[in-house]
């Protein structure tokens, strides 16, 4: 086996295995995307696609690269983009899951490329790179041995769920700061010095910041609970050392949770905002499995365990639900055989599987946990967060496998893992002939190759073993999962996105006409460079929901999606809307709309009159209203405005003096909008007000000859959070240069 002091050696193996698993990203150019856009942008695919494609996951392609783009585009005055333009009249961007600068990791990946698709391949991959690193140091940590560390940190990273997911890197962020977590809690214990508060702390500002708010919760309890194990070790021969324990390991999680602090202000600032509807708890246990029939059960046995055997996983024609949560086969055989070689050192890990057993199959413990104990926040199977749990079994059962003599209990712990395994393929086979699914007999083949040198392990101990099974199961679970494209064919503008932004002039905007299309969702338009009244927002405020009624659309999937309206195309509130261009699946008939092209079924029309960004109105009386409301704008006298300065979230306006007046934006109102007018050559404070109880207003004094707006959000202040990891980091480097304890 390898030596006790061969981590290294682990270390290296595993940034081998991860190199050659990944190599069509950094070695091909090639990065993470469930698909090419083709139809998103209304052009047909006339080129071969060279990699299986998926629509599944478009929350990459309408959520994350739009949101990602203005971060690395860095068109911003400040050093943080923190608006935009391009959905929902106006919104502040997203700084979670790792998307923003504002998260100091992130900041650097987007000064390595300007590219939102390079920028989420390198985030993706970073994480699951990290993930089985910390899974390594933490099996370090407790005395492990390197194979055990190896192999458990090859079964967390670059398992089912990592691989099926990377296009969700909210995903693996979960699991890797629980797992770096682990690491800092376990090394706390043992050196309670700078570097292990430093580890903790991190983690535990990098989970709320990158991580999956439902999976941040599931893992924040088994933080909690592995720390209170820790601590009681501690406290039962040192009752002192379990006091400084638990000071060091409560400073470190307040002070990172501390330092996320102002990204969630601005994010409670908007669920209070939203209109966000928040469903009975029935709604969330529909992600439990359930069993009408024995066959019911079968399906999820095997499904769970070898869903490969039965297809491609990934394919859209797989013949089952799939969601990535399955084991590997070394995952099943060294879990089941950690029962039987060294229990008492990890049945607290047990008892974290048992916990999460009971949520997924008792439906009312989950229900109470949605009620009571924060599982409410999205729909999620509690099954995926048994990945750490089960890793740091598997690292167990692979150490104590590596440590037993070749002798009956090693025998018993081989033999029923191994029936267990066997158990598993047994069940593939079996539904593949009951059901009429086809089996695949090259996947059959080689796991049954890996389950003969599972089982060989009765009379050998050479961790070749199961370094070869490792590899096997990349091969032949992983690989097929990760999504990947060439970045050249990837569409990202065609004919009908130039149509279209060759009429959206004066910050001009484009809407579709109900019943829908299926181009140009929300918010891909923003990836395009095209702005549209619709959104993709789970917290889309209520301002915006009343915006869309009154354009006779409404916001869908629990407030979360709108992509058509069906306006009074003569209305106040469509002229004040901007909508420069519309697009309908049948023609429509108005004054006010002239048809610009049909393209493929879609007909496009030029919207003669509309109100442009901004104007000014005078004769508009709001003394002490907390919000103006115009019958219609159009009638209002208006004066001579013009933009000046247009930097996304800075904004200035010239505005004509004489008497008093209210500039009025065609954007949606928020509070963090702040407002200034030049009055006698000196800036003062303007107020800003909610037009129609929708748009931005700002009220001017009769002396204003320009306004400036400029968006101040909370999460302008997370450069501490960049400033502090910088110093602290400094400040660690230089102990080590002098040689000193860090």
């Amino acid at each position: 086996m390898l030596p006790a002091g061969s981590y290294r050696i682990a270390f290296a193996l595993y940034l081998l295995l991860f190199a050659l698993l990944t190599f069509n990203y950094w070695g091909r150019g090639e990065v993470v995307a469930p698909y090419r856009q083709h139809a998103e942008l209304g052009m047909d695919d006339t080129v071969d696609a060279q990699h299986r494609e998926n629509r599944k996951f478009s929350d990459f392609a309408n959520g994350y690269v739009p949101e990602v783009q203005p971060q690395v585009l860095a068109q911003s005055p400040g050093w943080l983009p923190l608006w935009t333009k391009q959905n929902e009249m106006g919104r502040p961007l997203f700084h979670l899951s790792g998307f923003s600068i504002a998260y100091p990791p992130s900041w650097i990946i987007a000064h390595l490329s300007a590219n939102p698709w390079r920028f989420l391949t390198v985030l993706s991959l970073s994480i699951v790179l990290l993930t089985g690193l910390f899974v390594l140091c933490f099996c370090r940590e407790t005395g492990l041995a390197p194979m055990a560390g190896l192999v458990a940190g090859c079964t967390l990273a670059f398992s089912p769920f990592l691989a099926y997911w990377l296009t969700f890197p909210m995903f693996a962020a979960a699991l890797c700061w629980s797992a770096m977590g682990l690491w800092g809690l376990a090394r706390l214990a043992r050196k309670p010095d700078l570097l292990s508060w430093s580890i903790l702390a991190f983690s535990a500002y990098s989970l709320p910041m990158t991580a999956y708010p439902q999976m941040v919760v599931y893992h924040a309890y088994l933080l909690a609970g592995y720390g209170l194990f820790a601590w009681y070790r501690q406290a039962r021969g040192d009752w002192r050392g379990g006091m400084r324990y638990v000071l060091l390991a409560v400073s470190a999680a307040v002070l990172g949770g501390a330092l996320a602090l102002p990204v969630y202000l601005d994010v409670a600032g908007e669920m209070n905002d939203s209109l966000r509807v928040m469903p009975p708890a029935s709604f969330f246990a529909v992600v439990l499995p359930r069993f009408a029939t024995a066959l019911d059960a079968w399906k999820f046995i095997a499904f769970s365990s070898v869903p490969e055997l039965l297809g491609e996983p990934m394919a859209t024609t797989f013949p089952h639900p799939y969601n990535g949560i399955s084991l590997t086969l070394p995952m099943l055989f060294f879990a089941v055989a950690a029962l039987f070689t060294r229990l008492r050192q990890h049945w607290g890990w047990w008892l974290a599987v048992l916990s999460l057993g009971l949520l997924t199959f008792v439906e009312p413990i989950y229900l109470f946990g949605v009620q009571h104990l924060g599982f409410n926040l999205s729909r999620t199977n509690p099954l995926c967060c048994l990945l750490l749990p089960l890793a740091i079994i598997t690292a167990y059962g692979v150490d104590g496998l590596l440590g037993l003599p070749l002798a009956a209990c090693r025998s018993r712990a081989v033999w029923i893992a191994g029936s267990a395994a066997a158990a598993a393929i047994g069940a593939g086979w079996l539904l593949s002939r009951s059901a009429g699914m086809p089996i695949r007999p090259l996947v059959l083949a080689a796991m049954l190759a890996m389950l003969a040198l599972l089982l060989w392990q009765r009379w050998s101990r050479h961790p070749a073993l199961m370094l070869a099974v490792t590899v096997g199961s990349l091969v032949v679970t992983t690989a097929p999962l990760m999504l990947h494209q060439d970045p050249g064919q990837i569409v990202t503008t065609s004919p009908l996105a130039e149509m279209i932004r060759a009429e959206l002039t004066a910050g001009a905007r484009f809407a579709v006409a109900a019943p829908g299309l299926p181009v140009l969702p929300p918010n891909l338009n923003a990836s395009a460079g095209l702005a549209s009244v619709h959104s993709y927002n789970s917290l889309s405020p209520r301002r915006y929901h009343a915006l869309i009624q009154s354009l006779g659309g409404e916001v869908l999937t629990f407030g979360r999606l709108n992509n058509s309206i069906a306006p009074d195309y003569g209305g106040s509130m469509f002229w004040m809307s901007n909508v420069g261009v519309m697009l309908s699946p049948a023609p429509l008939e108005h004054p006010n709309l002239r048809l610009l092209a049909n393209q493929a079924g879609i007909h496009l029309y030029k919207v003669q009159d509309r109100m442009g960004e901004a104007i000014q109105l005078a004769a508009v009386t709001a003394e002490g209203a907390r919000e103006v409301k115009l019958d219609d704008p159009r009638r209002l006298p208006r004066l001579p405005t013009a933009k000046r300065l247009d930097q996304t979230d800075l904004m200035e306006f010239d505005v004509t003096p004489g008497q008093p007046s209210w500039l009025v934006l065609s954007q949606k109102y928020h509070r963090d909008w702040q407002a200034q007018a030049l009055v006698g050559g000196s800036w003062q404070a303007a107020a800003t007000t909610p037009v129609n109880g929708i748009f931005q207003g700002v009220k001017l004094a009769p002396q204003a000859t320009q306004v400036r707006l400029r968006f101040m959000p909370h999460v302008r202040h997370a450069w501490i959070a960049h400033a502090f990891w910088l110093l602290l980091l400094g400040g660690l480097v230089a102990r080590r240069l002098r040689g000193r304890k860090i």
